[in-house]
């Protein structure tokens, strides 16, 4: 990955389409949170593939996407820190010290330069508002952004 010197974190980070516009703009991501399993292996397979195209070897990620190869397989290409660096992890006060332990070790003592990601918005959404009874007053992703405060608290990114 082209390294511009600036490192993020992904929280929230879904499927990745925020880190790919980072990546692509030349970032460095630190880690990518993410409580759903399915995202998880979408962002495994993207680092992969970055990985794979800076080491010139995009043929294997091409078997791959055309079955000639197992996930597991191309994942043993992979150096494993890289995908370590995926947390299937929901934030919430049960995991944070654990995440934040995780992003520390990946940070190795240096800086965050920035936070992205985007807590859930189904709780504040008219639609999800429209087919909850309780209009989503007690959906816990009410109160996701309340973690995204925590993290900056804690590394005091240039941007968010």
């Amino acid at each position: 990955m082209i390294n511009s010197g600036y490192k993020y974190l992904d929280l929230f980070a879904g499927g990745g389409g925020l880190s790919e516009g980072f990546i692509k703009a030349g970032f460095t991501p630190v880690a990518h949170i993410e409580s759903d399993t399915s995202a998880c292996f979408t962002l495994k397979t993207r680092l992969a593939y970055y990985w794979l195209k800076e080491h010139n070897q995009l043929n294997d990620y091409y078997s791959y996407m055309k079955g000639k190869m197992t996930r597991d397989q191309l994942y043993n290409m992979i150096p494993a820190e890289l995908l370590e660096s995926v947390a299937n992890l929901e934030i919430n006060e049960r995991n944070l010290k654990n995440i934040f332990s995780l992003i520390d070790k990946k940070l190795s003592g240096e800086k965050l330069d920035i936070i992205i990601g985007g807590p859930p918005c189904q709780a504040y959404s008219l639609v999800g508002r429209a087919r909850d009874i309780n209009k989503m007053q007690n959906d816990k992703r009410n109160y996701l952004y309340y973690y995204y405060i925590q993290f900056l608290k804690k590394y005091k990114p240039k941007y968010f």
